[in-house]
């Protein structure tokens, strides 16, 4: 599952250094065995207390470290943290986008007791975001977490992003280091266009900038990040999404946060008034973009099997935007891409879609 968190980290500081380290971290082993005994129990219909059972070990040895301020937080610390993150995201359940908001407000009801933790610990211990090694990777791995959480929820993203601004993606010229800088742009955007100042003048002009930067990376990025293949939606075999074979893995992450950068720039709307009709259009050409750069979210999924971690990102997308898929063969093939995930991964899926034909009822078939 290594593959899952290390994605766009060259080193491979989840698979090489966590186990190792975890040997003699009595936390970090508990966190590990919990995540993997809950993969490997998916299928079970009796549960996995196994992984319950190493989940409360590894709270007992947690909580009274983050309870206490004298207690130094260790780079093992953030990544078991970071783990158990995605130990409890894979019982989470989606429901309509009007019942996400409240979902996500009370802590005690929306499981992320580990978020808040993690996001205490990197805007205290600023050093984590630029610290190389372990904790580095386990603090990108948060950032990652916490903008699923404010892309599905559409709330304010709660991570200081100034503890990544030192860090070596932002002078290295490989393509991890590019698609970390697209992740963080990503999280710029969030941190923009949920926050509570948006709708002003100095929120569009910073969003404004932020979209330059976009493009700018969109056009300088390496020649690496080209689709070696290319289909587009429905030209060959009957497909619905289009097909983008890329070289790595990591290329496909940073092509999967550009076109969801574009999304939310796209939606963030624009500051001057407009006549109905002028209205009406502008929000149809805007639906029309918002859906032609899911599908490429989603072609980016299902055309490259290796690149586990980014089934994740189509289904988060899928979350916060899968309404806007008026067609039934898309609406289909969403269906199929969120089953076969729950199938490679284990994550569960059948809530998000209960909750995405619910959605499409109402909607009107648009080609």
């Amino acid at each position: 599952m290594a593959m899952w968190t290390d994605i766009t980290d060259p080193q491979r500081h989840f698979e090489m250094v966590a186990p190792a380290r975890a040997l003699r971290e009595p936390v970090l082993r508990a966190a590990i065995l919990a995540f993997s005994s809950r993969h490997i129990n998916r299928q079970r219909p009796e549960g996995d207390t196994e992984s319950l059972k190493y989940h409360n070990q590894c709270l007992e040895l947690l909580i009274p470290t983050l309870s206490c301020d004298d207690n130094e937080i260790t780079e093992e610390l953030l990544a078991a943290i970071a783990i158990l993150r995605q130990n409890e995201e894979m019982d989470r359940k989606y429901y309509p986008r009007n019942k996400l908001l409240h979902m996500l407000i009370a802590l005690a009801q929306d499981n992320q007791f580990h978020l808040t933790g993690t996001t205490r610990i990197l805007n205290t211990m600023s050093s984590f975001g630029s610290s190389g090694g372990l904790g580095e990777a386990a603090a990108w791995l948060c950032l990652r977490e916490d903008m699923y959480i404010s892309l599905t929820s559409q709330s304010p993203l709660r991570t200081n992003l100034q503890s990544f601004e030192r860090s070596d993606v932002f002078t290295r010229t490989d393509d991890f280091a590019w698609s970390n800088r697209m992740v963080f742009l990503l999280a710029r955007i969030l941190s923009c266009a949920f926050n509570e100042d948006s709708r002003t003048g100095r929120f569009y002009a910073t969003l404004k900038g932020l979209e330059k930067e976009v493009d700018d990376w969109n056009e300088s990025k390496p020649q690496t990040f080209q689709p070696v293949h290319f289909i587009p939606r429905g030209k060959d075999y009957g497909q619905q999404f289009p097909s983008i074979w890329t070289l790595l893995p990591v290329h496909v992450v940073g092509l999967q946060y550009y076109h969801i950068a574009k999304i939310i720039l796209a939606l963030s709307g624009c500051p001057s008034p407009f006549l109905p009709y002028q209205s009406l259009q502008r929000s149809r050409d805007v639906e029309k973009l918002v859906r032609g750069h899911l599908l490429n979210v989603l072609g980016l999924a299902a055309s490259n099997p290796r690149a586990e971690n980014t089934l994740f990102t189509a289904r988060h997308s899928l979350v916060a935007w899968g309404w806007i898929l008026r067609h039934k063969l898309d609406q289909e093939a969403a269906e199929e891409l969120l089953r076969y995930m729950e199938s490679k991964t284990g994550w569960n899926t059948s809530h998000l879609i209960d909750s995405l034909r619910e959605q499409w009822k109402s909607e009107l078939v648009d080609d």
